[in-house]
């Protein structure tokens, strides 16, 4: 994972570094003729290196709640999905900006962001609002996407005191930034429902970084942001259009089964920081080359026990995945 992009200034908004604190908070974005470059991936991943250099309150995040909102989490290679950003905080006034990078795939702004040069970093393009739109668009190649976020959130006197900022996550003070995981799906394979989030208020994604085609050796399902060194139950059915069974009754609402438990296997999520939900487990479903399997579909789903869930029945699910063998 490249944690380590640069851009120049110009493209960044005023929670960044700045020569003129006053210029660029008026207008969320800095100087031109700024020639300086900054590790993005410090803005939204370090405590000690984000918005605090210039928006000085706390000496750590601080008070703003922020939540990052798609349409989807799981979509096919190439396609796009929008992404609602916004920080919820008593700092007076509605001012506010932020930035978010991207592992894989690019970002389209929209009608109040902008970019950076090579599409993987985007920011506010004005600092008078504090929730922002844009779209996701997926890589060619499957895989995980991780996209880290940290808003600001201004009293709007146009000097760098009195405001806050906070990463996204759990809690607003946390010091680590907690990603918000994509993934994007091979030609073949396709997302059913969502997943239900944990007792930390984060999402897990399922997908297939393959084409699943006969002789396919290689051909797997990845599942990330688990709970971590979790119990793991694996579900696998064969058919497609499973209709999805809410575990509402059983005491884990809003967690919906969409496979036929066909065939069930345990095992155990990687460890990691339970906090940012960095459980992950690989399934091998290598294809035989066989014609006979051509048309074949396939449903599959992980569900994994949560220590945090306040729920009787204390587990999450991923999405669900189904793909055709061809």
């Amino acid at each position: 994972m490249n944690t380590r992009t640069t851009l120049l200034v110009c493209a960044l908004p005023a929670l960044l570094f700045v020569a003129a604190p006053t210029e660029s908070k008026k207008l969320g974005i800095l100087p031109f003729d700024v020639v300086k470059t900054v590790n993005v991936g410090s803005l939204t991943r370090i405590a000690g290196q984000a918005c605090g250099q210039c928006h000085r309150m706390f000496s750590g995040p601080d008070l703003v709640a922020v939540k990052v909102e798609p349409t989807a989490r799981v979509i096919p290679v190439g396609a796009s999905t929008s992404v609602k950003i916004s920080g919820t905080s008593t700092t007076p006034s509605k001012t506010g900006g932020f930035v978010a990078d991207v592992t894989s795939g690019t970002f389209v702004a929209g009608t109040n962001t902008r970019i950076g040069p090579f599409g993987n970093v985007i920011t506010h393009a004005d600092s008078i609002a504090r929730s922002w739109t844009f779209s996701w668009k997926a890589p060619a190649t499957g895989g995980l996407a991780e996209c880290y976020v940290v808003v600001n959130a201004t009293n709007g006197d146009l000097s760098n005191a009195g405001d806050s900022w906070s990463f996204h996550g759990s809690s607003p003070r946390n010091t680590t930034c907690t990603p918000v995981r994509f993934y994007a799906n091979a030609k073949g394979a396709k997302a059913t429902g969502e997943s239900c989030p944990d007792g930390y208020g984060n999402y897990s994604v399922l997908g297939v970084p393959e084409a699943p085609a006969i002789g396919t050796s290689t051909f797997r399902l990845e599942g990330f942001g688990l709970p971590p060194a979790a119990p793991l139950l694996v579900m696998v059915s064969i058919g497609g259009n499973v209709p999805g069974f809410d575990l509402k009754a059983l005491g884990a609402p809003g967690c919906v089964l969409r496979t036929k438990l066909t065939l069930e296997a345990l095992a155990v999520t990687k460890p990691g920081s339970a906090v940012r939900s960095e459980g992950s487990f690989t399934l091998p479903l290598p294809i035989p080359n066989q014609t006979s399997l051509r048309g074949l579909v396939v449903a599959a789903q992980f569900m994994a026990l949560d220590k945090k869930s306040t729920h009787p029945f204390p587990v999450v699910v991923t999405n669900g995945i189904e793909f055709t063998i061809f």
